[in-house]
C-alpha cells in the first residue's frame, strides 16, 4: 500500500536503482510530496508530483503532516535558512531556487518558515514574480546564468537542460513534465516558426525525430539554456556565441502563449 512523505533535505537525489552507485535520474526539493510505492532495505521506490518514478534513500524523507496553507517560493538563486534572525552562525541549510516552503509572519526583514522536522526558521524575503509572464521567465532564467550542468539536476546547484526549463516554468505557475521527450508533447504548446517566437518560448533540438535538448528563446536570435552551464548563446550563424553543434540538429519551436493565457 502506498503512502505519502516529504523531502527532508534541500535537494534529494533520485536514483535509477536502489544503490548510491546507480545513475541519478532526477532530484526533488525540500517539502516536495512524494508517494512511496514500495520499500526495500531503507530504499523507497517513489512517484514524484511530475510523474517521475525512482529510488530514494529513507534518510532523505520525512513523514509529517503540517497544516499550513501559505507557502513561499524561493526565487533567489540560493536562500540561506537560519534558526535565528540575527545570528549568521545559526545557518541551517541552503535552499534551492524553486523550493516551495511553508511560511508565516512575513515582514520586510525576514520570513518565518517551517522545516519538515517541525522546527521554525527564517529566510530573507523573496522577490515576487508575475505569474505566467514571459518577462518573469526571462528574468528568472538570467539569474541562474553560470549554474553548472548536472545530469539529472533540478536545482540551482546544478541543472540539466529539461530540469532548468521545468523549474523556471514551475516558478511562474506553469506545469511541464520532466524530460524533453515529454515536454514537447505538453498540451497547449503550439508549434511555430522560429522567426515567430517570443522570449520565453521553447526551442527543442533533436535528430531523427529524437528530442534530446531544450532551451528558452531569449530573443534576437539567442537562447538561454543549460549546456555545460546555464548560458546565453546564439542560433544565428556568424553572431557572437553561435552554437555550431546545436544548430546542426533539427530545431522545433513551440509557443507557450496558450499556457500563459490558461
Amino acid at each position: 500500500m502506498s503512502h505519502q512523505a516529504v523531502i527532508a533535505v534541500a535537494v534529494a537525489p533520485i536514483y535509477k536503482k536502489p544503490v548510491f552507485s546507480s545513475e541519478m535520474i532526477t532530484q526533488a526539493l525540500m517539502w516536495e510530496n512524494v508517494k512511496i510505492l514500495k520499500t526495500e532495505n531503507n530504499w523507497n521506490f517513489i512517484s514524484l508530483q511530475d510523474g517521475y518514478n525512482g529510488w530514494i534513500h529513507t534518510f532523505y524523507l520525512y513523514n509529517c503532516e503540517l497544516d499550513i496553507d501559505e507557502t513561499i517560493c524561493i526565487t533567489n538563486r540560493i536562500a540561506p535558512v537560519y534558526y535565528e534572525t540575527d545570528k549568521i552562525n545559526s545557518l541551517v541549510v541552503l535552499l534551492s531556487f524553486g523550493t516551495n516552503i511553508p511560511s508565516t509572519n512575513k515582514n520586510k526583514d525576514y520570513c518565518k518558515i517551517y522545516l519538515p522536522d517541525g522546527k521554525s526558521a527564517y529566510i530573507i524575503p523573496q522577490d515576487k514574480v508575475i505569474s505566467k509572464s514571459r518577462d518573469s521567465i526571462i528574468k528568472l532564467a538570467k539569474t541562474l546564468i553560470g549554474t553548472p550542468y548536472l545530469w539529472g539536476g533540478r536545482s540551482s546547484f546544478g541543472y540539466d537542460c529539461s530540469g532548468f526549463v521545468q523549474m523556471i516554468l514551475q516558478t511562474v505557475g506553469i506545469f511541464i513534465h520532466r524530460d524533453t521527450t515529454q515536454q514537447i508533447l505538453t498540451k497547449k504548446l503550439e508549434k511555430v516558426q522560429i522567426c515567430d517566437t517570443k522570449p520565453g518560448d521553447l526551442l527543442f533540438f533533436g535528430k531523427n525525430k529524437h528530442i534530446n535538448h531544450v532551451a528558452f528563446i531569449f530573443g534576437e536570435g539567442k537562447i538561454i539554456h543549460s549546456s555545460g552551464q546555464v548560458k546565453i548563446e546564439s542560433i544565428v550563424e556568424g553572431e557572437q556565441g553561435f552554437n555550431t553543434k546545436l544548430c546542426q540538429l533539427d530545431m522545433t519551436a513551440m509557443s507557450i502563449s496558450n499556457l500563459i493565457s490558461s
